[in-house]
This record gives structure tokens, sequence and C-alpha cells, in this order.
């Protein structure tokens, strides 16, 4: 898993095969890994770490 989020960003999202730097063959393969490993429940389809840790910190009434 390690290995495969490397070319994953902070959103979930696959990065672009320029960022990657991979060739085009790699970026296929690497595509199809994170795919299945999405499908098998290893990786979350998206991140939303921080966007928990953000609404947990901050207090749910406003006041005035």
């Amino acid at each position: 898993m390690s290995l495969i989020s490397r070319f994953i960003s902070e959103q979930g999202k696959i990065l672009s095969r320029r960022v990657n730097r991979l060739t085009l063959k790699q970026q296929r393969l690497i595509t199809v890994a994170i795919k299945q490993a999405r499908i098998l429940s290893s990786l979350p389809f998206c991140n939303n770490e921080k966007q928990l840790d953000r609404a947990e910190s901050t207090p749910n009434f406003i006041t005035l």
C-alpha cells in the first residue's frame, strides 16, 4: 500500500503521468492497481482525513 499511495494525491486522486514521471505503460499499470485496490477496499476512494480532523476541531454551534 505504501508503494501505491505514492501515486495518489492528498485528496485521493491519481496523480498524472507528468507528476509521477512514468511511461504510458507504467501509468496504466499503476491506474489499474489503484482501481483494484479501491474495489478490494484496501484503499479508500477518497481521502477525507484532513476534512474530518478540521470538522472535529471546530465547534458545531454558532455564536452571535
